[in-house]
């Protein structure tokens, strides 16, 4: 694996990898590395119950089919950060585990997706004084976070790496919730880029060059917004309207009618022109 200058200075390197974005995650790891030293974070605590999409801290080596799987096959789906650290296994359990529940300044507790790489990436870059990252790491001095679409690293390091256990949950502050939107908005448009890339390809091309136009994608969120279309799934639709009608799609006067009928439940109108669309397209490919 082509992992980040440094990340292998010294230290154990492991994987947290999310369990709610592969299915019988714990089957996978142990085919992998039988004799795994692996856990799940959700064991012991109050979200024991959800154990089928919890994270799991695993010591993996990065010449590994584990490594491999999660960082090549997975690459696109986000999956995975990597870790490195002189600890013991059983101390960065016990240090992840603690943060698996944060606590809001109302007092509420909230499952903290700490593990996902988005949210790893918001918390960390901005961190000059290295707060975030002694807090989060704990006991690990590197994390290593891949770029779900280009599939390159950046590394954030802990330069206070700490060996005692904190006896406080996490408290999430503003801008931590502000980095948490950060992180759903990049995911969101990560997902649909790699939608239209494997869909709509056309939708990408840059005229005189051989270069993927990825902004593309981004104009095409902010006019589906336009039309109250906001969740991932809504705006793939618009894009595959757009991908199988082109440009002008809601100029056309069936779509525009279409629209207008349904206007007040956008989420069921674009379902609806969305699947006119596509049989539109095919029609006219088999027609000539």
């Amino acid at each position: 694996m082509l992992l980040p200058r440094g990340f292998f200075d010294s230290g154990r390197t492991f994987l947290l990898i999310d369990g709610a974005k592969v299915e019988n995650l714990s089957e996978i790891i142990y085919k992998e590395i039988p004799d795994a030293s692996c856990d799940s974070l959700y064991r012991g605590t109050e979200l024991a119950d959800m154990s089928e999409i919890s994270p799991w801290l695993v010591q993996a080596d990065p010449e590994s089919s584990l490594f491999s799987k999660c960082f090549d096959d997975w690459m696109n789906r986000g999956v995975a950060i990597a870790l490195q650290a002189d600890a013991a296994f059983d101390e960065l359990v016990t240090h992840f585990r603690g943060l698996v529940i944060g606590t809001l300044a109302s007092g509420d507790e909230v499952v903290f997706r700490f593990y996902d790489p988005e949210i790893v990436r918001q918390l960390l870059s901005p961190d000059a004084q290295n707060e975030n990252a002694k807090r989060l790491l704990g006991p690990c001095h590197a994390v290593a976070v891949q770029d779900r679409r280009r599939g390159d690293w950046e590394c954030f390091r802990n330069n206070e790496p700490s060996h005692e256990p904190s006896r406080e949950p996490f408290a999430i502050h503003e801008e931590h919730l502000v980095a948490m939107e950060q992180a759903a908005r990049q995911t969101a448009l990560r997902t649909l880029e790699l939608h239209t890339a494997q869909y709509f390809p056309q939708l990408l091309h840059l005229s005189g060059t051989g270069e993927a136009n990825w902004s593309r994608v981004a104009d095409l969120m902010s006019e589906a917004k336009q039309y109250g279309l906001f969740s991932t799934r809504e705006i793939a639709l618009y894009i595959n309207t757009i991908g199988w009608l082109g440009s002008n799609a809601f100029d056309q006067e069936w779509v525009r009618q279409l629209w207008q009928s349904r206007e007040s439940q956008p989420e069921r109108a674009i379902m609806r022109i969305a699947e006119y669309a596509e049989k539109h397209s095919r029609e006219e490919q088999i027609n000539g």
